[in-house]
């Protein structure tokens, strides 16, 4: 079976329950709609008229047109850059969309690499893909036949896409199709009005403001997150911008400039980015501006200075004692939680050698989604699993129809997890609700939680909790050696994680006694084996 985002995004979700009941899966599981034998002559890649031709320039090349800086959502959604536009091009935010995996011709599945696009998150080897490639070579063949793209490509509003309706093998076969998104500069707010929102920030405390058309695009790091060059800065800073979502752009904002300063948070923005709209002249704010921290985060770094053993046990001790240090912070000066701790939310900064070297860590991304499943503690992704349920039920059935035999049948398993009745609740509330509806006291056990699930993910030298190394890079550099978990390092997982079982014992102040009594014994280890 080939792995497509259609098929990922029934089958990892609870709705699967409810789009099995009704049959809206059996078209992806079932064995006839994928490849399993060999291909008919006039389907399979060996047939000349289906071959792509993979000779041209390739990505990267200086005479290639367009360059691919990674992609989301189970690659049906790429970065393409336009290098003709280069270096002049400021950070519109457009992205290239494709139709999911499924509706490739079975003979391109295999030479675009379609179902390898799905997992990968690495930008370089996202670009390395035969469907990157193959999204270049028909941008380009679109150029060719309407020079005129480039030059509207730069009047587009923010937030714009480019959707190719069908995949061919011949490029200048796809139909593109320009979808400008105009209702995210319509919800901006101007910068007058988020001043009068936000009385609790002094006019002093505010970050100048910056056209986005002075920025200079660098290189797409996610799909909220670029590199820019800023007039007036050296370097390049961080556009952090959220097309899908501006309640949680703003929501993030805010956090930013109210939490006082803490060197393992974020430091305030740099500058508030502003647009004016095509439409009635509006000027609103589509972003801001962050510090880069160029090393990256600790998904890349561990797993590769595991690998390369440079790694010492007191710089992992270290960072940890930073990130407990961080969210005890967010708690007590702040008076929130922190959802979504992992790997690729904690920045290394390595301009700060103290303490021992190694550089510190820094926590980023405070838009409060929520966190990836594997992540979340029981309590929270239970009612994660619940509010997606329910959200099925109400998509599928009117509200006449919510009390038939399929809806009750669900009935024990939601009572717990309803919404108080009448909530007030914000688009960001709403959309992290298994969060925002717990107790101040329960955030913290379930921050705890994920506290615990980090530490283990840093002593072992993971990318993530659950080890997919050899799906998330593309070049696997041989058999992974095993790690010899010592003892201290078992103790601190289970000292951590299982304070969220134990009344009192959730207090993030506390498990940071525990975390300092298990580096005692971890220092105490170190000198005795070097003695």
């Amino acid at each position: 079976m080939e792995l497509s985002h259609a098929l990922v995004d029934a089958v990892w979700r609870p709705k699967f329950l409810v789009e099995w009941e009704q049959g809206r899966l059996q078209k992806w599981l079932d064995p006839s709609a994928h490849l399993v034998g060999p291909l008919p002559w006039d389907l399979s890649p060996l047939n000349p008229k289906n071959r792509v031709d993979s000779l041209e320039e390739q990505v990267n090349n200086n005479n290639a047109g367009w360059r691919i800086d990674g992609a989301t959502v189970c690659g049906t959604r790429f970065f393409a850059v336009p290098l003709a536009l280069l270096p002049a091009l400021p950070p519109l935010g457009i992205f290239v969309c494709l139709p999911d995996q499924t509706t490739f011709p079975p003979a391109l599945r295999s030479t675009l690499d379609a179902s390898a696009s799905v997992p990968l998150r690495s930008g370089p080897a996202i670009a390395r893909l035969g469907v990157s490639r193959h999204i270049c070579r028909a941008l380009d063949a679109q150029c060719k036949r309407d020079p005129s793209i480039l030059g509207r490509y730069r009047r587009l509003p923010f937030g714009s896409e480019l959707v190719f309706e069908n995949v061919a093998s011949d490029p200048a076969d796809m139909q593109l199709t320009v979808v400008a998104n105009h209702d995210f500069e319509r919800k901006a707010r101007r910068l007058e009005e988020l001043r009068t929102l936000w009385p609790d920030i002094s006019a002093d405390a505010w970050p100048v403001e910056v056209d986005l058309l002075s920025l200079r695009f660098v290189r797409q790091i996610h799909d909220t997150v670029c590199l820019v060059e800023s007039p007036g800065r050296d370097g390049t800073v961080v556009f952090k911008s959220a097309v899908g979502s501006v309640e949680h752009m703003y929501h993030e904002l805010h956090f930013l400039l109210t939490i006082p300063p803490h060197p393992n948070v974020m430091p305030r923005p740099l500058a508030i980015v502003t647009k004016r709209s095509a439409f009635g002249g509006k000027r609103g704010v589509v972003g801001f501006l962050l510090r880069h921290f160029a090393a990256g985060s600790l998904r890349d770094v561990l797993l590769a200075r595991q690998r390369a053993g440079t790694l010492p046990a007191r710089v992992k001790v270290k960072w940890c004692r930073q990130v407990v240090a961080a969210l005890v912070h967010i708690r007590e000066a702040a008076g929130t939680f922190y959802s979504d701790l992992r790997p690729d939310n904690v920045l290394l900064d390595e301009d700060d050698e103290d303490d021992g070297g190694g550089g510190s860590v820094v926590l980023c991304d405070f838009e409060q989604r929520g966190n990836w499943h594997e992540w979340c503690a029981p309590e929270v992704l239970f009612r994660q699993y619940a509010e997606n349920i329910r959200a099925a039920l109400f998509l599928s059935r009117s509200e006449d129809d919510a009390r038939n035999s399929a809806s009750s049948s669900y009935h024990r398993l939601l009572a717990g997890y309803a919404p108080p009745a009448h909530l007030i609740e914000t688009p960001v509330q709403a959309a992290n609700r298994p969060w925002f509806l717990l107790l101040a006291a329960a955030q913290e056990k379930a921050a705890v939680y994920s506290v615990g699930l980090f530490l283990y993910t840093v002593f072992e030298g993971l990318s993530n909790v659950r080890d997919l190394s050899d799906v998330a890079y593309s070049v696997n550099n041989g058999t992974r050696a095993a790690t010899h978990r010592e003892p201290w390092q078992c103790d601190l997982v289970v000292i951590t994680a299982g304070s969220r079982c134990s009344p009192g014992e959730g207090r993030l102040a506390r498990s940071v006694k525990r975390l300092r009594n298990v580096i005692e014994r971890v220092e105490g280890a170190q000198e005795a084996s070097s003695q």
